[in-house]
């Protein structure tokens, strides 16, 4: 359904806090506590960990609040870092990063979760993004696949799209360069489908 639709999960979500008054509702698209938690930690994190050597962040965006908050950090101790953020075929945020249009064209629906949106959540930051990268709903589940079968890494689908849609810009990128990838979630939320053999070839992935 819709963004706007009284059944999609923002509308019920608004819908059930309004009614409990014990409730909390953390409206993490629009939130921007979401995109400031990350410029207080994540962005220092890096930054630290990094000894400031940091050329690359890449992360998935959803709400937006991860690559908002800590790319802001790290552009601001060094305005080259690049900030590039993972898209899904089916959502607007790659074009109207590019093109300032909200084109409704580009929403159709697709299966990767946590990555993509048919709507501009208020803490997407565009300015702070360099690029953005869009990756199939089949590629970012082979890539979680990939990812633990050879590196032992048991990771949800969007970090299957993150590994992937960096795989894509490898020619941009130097010997010398030194990217961070961020990966969201875990495999254990996703045993049912990327996982599942059964499920995959349901797609015609496998």
């Amino acid at each position: 359904v819709e963004a706007d639709h009284p059944d999609s999960y923002y509308s019920v979500a608004k819908r059930c806090n309004e009614a409990d008054p014990n409730s909390f509702w953390c409206n993490q698209y629009d939130n921007k506590s979401n995109q400031e938690a990350h410029y207080a930690s994540t962005g220092p994190e890096i930054w630290e960990q990094t000894e400031g050597r940091v050329t690359h962040f890449v992360v998935g965006v959803g709400t937006g609040g991860t690559i908002s908050g800590t790319g802001r950090f790290l552009k601001e101790q060094n305005p080259d870092v690049q900030i590039w953020g993972i898209d899904s075929y089916g959502s607007v945020l790659k074009k109207y990063h590019e093109t300032g249009e909200f084109d409704e064209s580009e929403i159709y629906p697709y299966i990767t979760e946590g990555v993509g949106e048919d709507i501009l959540p208020e803490n997407v930051n565009f300015d702070v993004i360099d690029h953005f990268e869009k990756v199939t709903d089949k590629d970012g589940a082979l890539a979680a696949r990939e990812m633990a079968r050879k590196e032992g890494l048991f990771l949800g689908y969007s970090c299957g799209s993150t590994f992937q849609g960096l795989r894509q810009l490898k020619d941009r990128l130097k010997p010398t360069d030194f990217v961070v990838c961020l990966f969201h979630d875990h495999g254990s939320r996703y045993v049912g489908k990327v996982y599942n053999d059964e499920w995959m070839k349901s797609h015609g992935w496998l």
